[in-house]
């Protein structure tokens, strides 16, 4: 597979099972967003949200390629109680991810998540 074409950890796997050395490093993000008037989805204002992400970056070889991933959406309006709901799916969710690279062999430096 071409480095170049990596666009999901789904690929980055493929390339460590068929036998490439691999190793991430991972940074979480908790970027804000605004969701524009919808009137479909029933947002009839602009809404701020944000996004808990993770960006991985994998070295392959000499090349680096980075992905990130969405782990769920939250808005800051929401009680404490939903935003502990919110960090705890996007760990989980995280904690699989971390669990699928390593079955495929690749390294990861620093296990991290959401706080």
């Amino acid at each position: 597979m071409d480095v170049k074409k990596i666009q999901r950890l789904e690929d980055v796997i493929q390339l460590a099972k068929a036998g490439q050395k691999i190793k991430a490093e991972v940074q979480l993000l908790k970027r804000p967003i605004i969701l524009k008037i919808h009137p479909e989805a029933q947002i009839v204002e602009e809404t701020e949200a944000y996004l808990l992400t993770a960006k991985f970056k994998f070295y392959i070889g000499d090349q680096t390629v980075e992905i990130e991933r969405i782990y769920v959406m939250g808005f800051p309006t929401e009680e404490f109680e939903q935003e502990r709901a919110n960090i705890n799916v996007a760990n989980a969710r995280l904690k699989e991810d971390y669990r699928r690279l390593k079955e495929a062999g690749i390294e990861i430096v620093e296990e991290k998540y959401f706080e």
